[in-house]
């Protein structure tokens, strides 16, 4: 187990799904998002930001940007290990960091998300402080998540080299 493993703020595990498999024998791309985006979720009712949470206020988190890095190829029936660290946050926004691995630990993908905290309420989305008791545990889940920094393939701006 990698040192970011063990100092996640929150991890899950699944598995490879046959409909998540495509016509090359192995999970394909969309499924990686989908385990991310599960991930995120889960990770949402773990702080406080749950239905009960959603349907009081009508807020939520929109995505603003997402990134995936394939590693290895994940064939149905993989047990899946996800693990999630807050790199950084303010008070509308957080900056995540997610890495998928098989059961023997090898790096699989990973996911870098930017989440902003969205009010519903007036019937147009709207940009939103978070809560305060969502916001500390947010903020101290960023402080624990810096100190995986820096991350070589993060930092890495995409494109093709010339």
């Amino acid at each position: 187990m990698t040192d970011r493993r063990t100092i996640a703020v929150f991890s899950r595990d699944d598995v490879v799904r046959p409909e998540w498999v495509d016509y090359n024998g192995h999970m394909g791309d969309f499924a990686y998002a989908i385990v991310f985006s599960q991930t995120v979720t889960d990770f949402m009712e773990e702080i406080g930001l749950d239905g009960a949470y959603r349907d009081a206020t009508s807020a939520t988190l929109y995505t603003l940007d997402l990134r995936i890095g394939y590693q290895r190829e994940c064939h149905e029936g993989a047990r899946l290990v996800l693990t999630l660290h807050v790199l950084e946050a303010d008070a509308k926004r957080m900056h995540l960091y997610l890495e998928m691995h098989d059961e023997d630990g090898n790096l699989l993908a990973w996911n870098e998300q930017v989440l902003l905290h969205v009010s519903r309420a007036s019937g147009q989305p709207k940009a939103a402080r978070f809560p305060d008791r969502i916001a500390e545990r947010i903020m101290t889940a960023a402080k624990r998540g810096a100190t995986i920094l820096p991350l070589p393939h993060v930092e890495r701006r995409l494109g093709l080299r010339k």
